[in-house]
């Protein structure tokens, strides 16, 4: 479970520190300078953001100490489009898509995640990050299998005291008959080789009466409400998100190479059929929905293993075979 919660404050900051490079920072070289505490960096930097980042490298920090198991775990490898949480129209109420879903035989030590994200990252510091991620994901550490699961996990402080996976503590509610439950192993999966591809949709919605997130599931075929997470558990997600990702990471132990992403195949020039996010749709305060048109900034850590291709007619592809040893 601590693994998870360190797990996901890593994955905040590496959100959040590409958010400020989208908006044109160039940071990739400041982000570096900053672990090694160069006074350097921060002179590039300046005002409000500079502050931010500070904060960003306190929490970075934190993060690599108190993790029980730093010494052992590499840090994510993503492959994610994102909005930029900053300016007045990054307002949403929701996001849709529609995911393949895979199955691959990983370690303990490893893990495969493919999922949305939907955000209120506050004032930019970590520390008061609203964040929903629901998905799908491979983790042998914590279900002590190799099968994928749906997952659900939120947070109102950037993952350091508040939130969990699935139903591990209070937060969401499962609805009466919902046809999943956080946690719950996905099947049948994809078979590449036969062309049989298996696909969940999801969504996640600020229900307008109500002000709670629901998050609707469906596999092959239309999502129905499986279950929420209450308005009351968040802050700023309270009124609304003004960020929203979605992607794939990997985690591993520095002793293993990265897992396979996706269907296990780069979107580009890799053999077999790559993984898909297709419906890629923004929902607004109205609970109406409206398809991407236009490419989204993207994150990509380990281009040679895991990429992700630019939005397209509100689709991509993404994905690698893995196997780097960082």
């Amino acid at each position: 479970m601590l693994r998870l919660t360190m797990l996901g404050r890593a994955i905040s900051l590496c959100l959040l520190f590409h958010a400020f490079q989208t908006e044109g920072i160039r940071l990739h070289h400041t982000i570096n300078q900053l672990k090694n505490n160069d006074s350097r960096a921060l002179d590039s930097v300046d005002g409000p953001t500079k502050q931010n980042m500070i904060s960003l490298n306190s929490n970075l920090i934190m993060v690599t100490s108190s993790r029980q198991d730093s010494s052992s775990y590499d840090e994510p490898c993503f492959a994610v489009h994102q909005t930029t949480p900053r300016g007045p129209g990054n307002n949403y109420y929701g996001f849709h898509a529609t995911m393949d879903v895979y199955g691959h035989e990983l370690k303990p030590g490893q893990g495969s995640s493919t999922g949305i994200w939907v955000n209120h990252n506050g004032n930019g510091v970590t520390s008061v990050l609203n964040a929903i991620s629901v998905g799908w994901h491979i983790y042998p550490d914590h279900y002590g299998d190799s099968h994928p699961h749906f997952y659900t996990h939120w947070t109102r402080d950037g993952y350091k005291e508040t939130g969990c996976i699935n139903m591990d503590c209070p937060g969401f509610v499962r609805a009466n008959g919902a046809v999943i439950a956080p946690g719950a192993v996905i099947h049948p999966v994809s078979d590449v080789p036969e062309g049989h591809i298996q696909n969940i949709t999801l969504k996640v919605l600020k229900d307008k009466t109500s002000g709670d997130w629901w998050v609707y599931y469906g596999f092959n075929t239309i999502p129905t409400g499986v279950g929420y997470f209450p308005n009351s558990l968040f802050t700023y997600l309270a009124e609304k998100a003004n960020q929203v990702a979605f992607g794939a990471y990997v985690i591993n132990d520095k002793t293993l190479p990265t897992p396979p992403m996706g269907s296990g195949a780069l979107p580009n020039g890799g053999q077999g059929r790559a993984a898909s996010f297709t419906n890629l749709r923004f929902i607004d305060q109205d609970g109406n929905s409206s398809p991407i048109t236009a490419d989204l900034p993207e994150l990509v850590t380990e281009e040679k293993c895991h990429s992700i291709t630019p939005i397209d007619n509100a689709e991509c592809f993404y994905g690698g075979p893995g196997g780097c040893v960082k």
